[in-house]
């Protein structure tokens, strides 16, 4: 009787500290995790509207992205945004943006989510060709807590 008790006390310990999943994900369903998402969105759909202003509104002012290379050419800071962003998506056109949301990683001591996505982003570029062009990868986002549950991103667009 006493190892049933025990394993029934062990189970309900461990039921306990299990989070529900957001539906068809390992991601847990938490108010940072819905919220992060939902910046994440907002993206998302900032890109496929070609909305510059949309996609610095989620930015931090502390925003800085290395284009994911070393060359200094196509860095980003929350300056720069406000230039470069219009200049870059005035030139596409037909932008399409599937985002599947992989990993989130909170770390409380610094404030900050890093949400590791696959995307496919489909668009044209009227200028140089009348062809559909294709980029796939995977990418990290950064974000930064603002708020008690606001998040905006520092990095990874």
């Amino acid at each position: 009787m006493r190892q049933v008790m025990t394993g029934l006390l062990f189970s309900l310990v461990l039921s306990g500290c299990l989070h529900n999943k957001l539906a068809g994900t390992d991601i847990d369903d938490t108010s940072d995790t819905r919220a992060v998402l939902d910046v994440v969105n907002q993206y998302r759909a900032a890109v496929e509207h070609r909305n510059a202003q949309g996609i610095i509104d989620l930015a931090d002012e502390s925003f800085r992205d290395d284009g994911g290379s070393v060359n200094p050419d196509d860095d980003l800071d929350y300056k720069s945004l406000f230039t470069a962003l219009p200049a870059r998506l005035q030139k596409l056109a037909d932008v399409k943006l599937d985002l599947t949301v992989r990993r989130i990683e909170f770390d409380d001591d610094t404030k900050k989510a890093r949400v590791t996505y696959s995307y496919q982003l489909t668009f044209k570029v009227p200028e140089y060709t009348a062809r559909t062009q294709t980029e796939n990868d995977i990418k990290q986002m950064t974000l930064k807590r603002v708020g008690e549950n606001a998040w905006k991103i520092t990095s990874g667009i």
